[in-house]
C-alpha cells in the first residue's frame, strides 16, 4: 500500500556523498538544511497524518528516483542513497518510525529537469 510520494529539492551530491572531503561542521550544516527541507515537504504533504496507517512493526519500502539538473551526471547509487540520509531521517521522524525499518529499493533514474529533484515513494507491505 502506497502512503506517499514526495518530491524533494536537489542538493549537491558531491558535498553529501560518502566520498566527500568536506569539513564535518560544514557537512553538518548541509545535512541540517536537508533535514529541515525534507521535514517541511513531508509535513506539507500531510505525511504526519499517515502515522495511523503505518503498523508498529514491519518494513517500510522507500523508492528513490534520481532526477538530476540538466548538465549534471547521474550519481552512482551508493553515493546517491548516502546523500539522501538526512532527508530519510526527517521522513522517518515525521512518520514517527525508526529509519532502520526503511528498505531502500534500487534507485530509479528519472528524467532530467531544470532544477533537479528527488522523488521519494513510501509504501508498506499489505
Amino acid at each position: 500500500m502506497n502512503i506517499a510520494r514526495l518530491t524533494l529539492d536537489w542538493v549537491r551530491m558531491s558535498d553529501l556523498s560518502m566520498n566527500s572531503r568536506l569539513h564535518w561542521r560544514k557537512k553538518s550544516r548541509l545535512v541540517k538544511a536537508q533535514r529541515g527541507m525534507a521535514t517541511a515537504i513531508a509535513q506539507e504533504a500531510r505525511l504526519h497524518l499517515a502515522r495511523k496507517q503505518v503498523p508498529d512493526a514491519g518494513s517500510i519500502f522507500i523508492t528513490l528516483t534520481c532526477c538530476p539538473p540538466s548538465g549534471t551526471v547521474y550519481p552512482d547509487d551508493d553515493n546517491f542513497i548516502t546523500a539522501q540520509k538526512g532527508a530519510l531521517d526527517a521522513i522517518a521522524k515525521v512518520l514517527g518510525v525508526d529509519d532502520s525499518r526503511f528498505k531502500v529499493q534500487p534507485v530509479r533514474k528519472g528524467e532530467r529537469s531544470k532544477d533537479g529533484g528527488v522523488i521519494v515513494e513510501i509504501a508498506i507491505a499489505a
